[in-house]
């Protein structure tokens, strides 16, 4: 089966529950991770609880094949369903997919992130295939697409906007759902903080310009990408603005230990004579995304990511332990990582 916008959004409201599987794929990155937390979020409650949500990476399963199967398996200790979200698949993992699709479904959810892959590809006739499977690919917005984002987000917070500020939004908003959708929730939330009366507030030119800017470029992976990379003036800018769209703290930390452990598993290949493009493929690290690990790796050895592997796993059982703001906990971890990738 094969879901179109206005299916994904029938479903979300009203849950179908013998549809088990669900692929997310195309150029859009945003919209992919969008639809997928919000399918993920019509069996579960919340994304941080361990008993019922496991996120798993697509390139760790090479070494591990039948973990996806035991997870998919296994019984919540809480009762009711889990959810397993599998980030990073592509064709090379179709084999291991087709196998799990046998397994019983009653009581979890599968959610398949993969990149742009073409809809005659393996895994998508794959996940096709099942009575239970679901492909929804997910295209880069189109003025008319940024059109209704608009119009939605501002109508559920009740706000008029003046047209030369809605015109200002299309041209400055990008392609990318997820990043435009964030952009509008701050101007919404600006809007609140700046309007004292009950009066419906109207948003001008002005009110856009000061929020919005340029968000073309933007994406949710900057914040890993400048810890990676040492870019401390990027970093201190991407986290605030990330934060501040409400994005949560233990999201990136599991994030970037996805990433850590990819250029931790590549730098040991390359201590242990490979070349650095083998390396990089034998890691599970994408095609697409290995110019910038050849700069995250820059000729550091397999421990120096196991040490900021190992700050960032403390942040995280920090934020679930003691009870100290997770936001201030996940600042420090991605800080000291970026101090440690700093060019020397």
């Amino acid at each position: 089966m094969e879901f179109k916008s206005a299916q994904v959004s029938a479903f979300l409201n009203k849950p179908d529950k013998s549809l088990r599987v669900f692929l997310l794929f195309g150029p859009d990155e945003g919209l992919v991770r969008e639809r997928a937390k919000k399918i993920c979020l019509t069996a579960v409650s919340s994304l941080d609880d361990p008993f019922c949500y496991t996120e798993l990476n697509a390139g760790t399963l090479s070494d591990d094949p039948a973990r996806l199967m035991d997870e998919v398996g296994a019984i919540s200790m809480m009762g009711g369903d889990r959810v397993v979200r599998l980030r990073g698949a592509g064709n090379t993992t179709t084999n291991i997919i087709k196998q799990t699709l046998e397994a019983d479904f009653s009581n979890c959810l599968l959610v398949i992130e993969a990149g742009d892959i073409r809809k005659d590809s393996s895994l998508v006739k794959t996940v096709k295939s099942v009575d239970f499977g679901v492909i929804i690919p997910c295209f880069r917005d189109k003025t008319q697409d940024i059109t209704a984002l608009i119009q939605e987000v501002l109508k559920s917070a009740d706000m008029k906007i003046a047209p030369d500020a809605a015109e200002y939004l299309r041209q400055n908003l990008g392609s990318d759902h997820a990043i435009s959708r964030q952009e509008l929730d701050k101007l919404v939330l600006y809007m609140a903080s700046e309007t004292l009366s009950d009066e419906r507030p109207t948003i001008s030119l002005e009110d856009v310009r000061i929020m919005i800017g340029d968000s073309s470029a933007d994406s949710v992976f900057d914040v890993i990408d400048a810890a990676l990379l040492g870019n401390l003036p990027n970093l201190e800018k991407t986290l605030n603005k990330a934060f501040f769209s409400g994005e949560s703290p233990v999201t990136f930390l599991r994030l970037i230990q996805i990433q850590l452990k990819q250029l931790h598993k590549a730098a040991a290949f390359i201590d242990s004579g490979l070349s650095s493009s083998e390396s990089l493929k034998k890691s599970g690290i994408p095609f697409f995304n290995h110019q910038k690990a050849q700069a995250q790796l820059s000729r550091r050895r397999s421990t120096h990511f196991s040490t900021c592997l190992d700050i960032i796993l403390q942040a995280e059982m920090d934020c679930k332990t003691t009870g100290y703001p997770a936001e201030a906990l996940c600042r420090r971890a991605f800080l000291r990582s970026a101090m440690a990738n700093r060019r020397r």
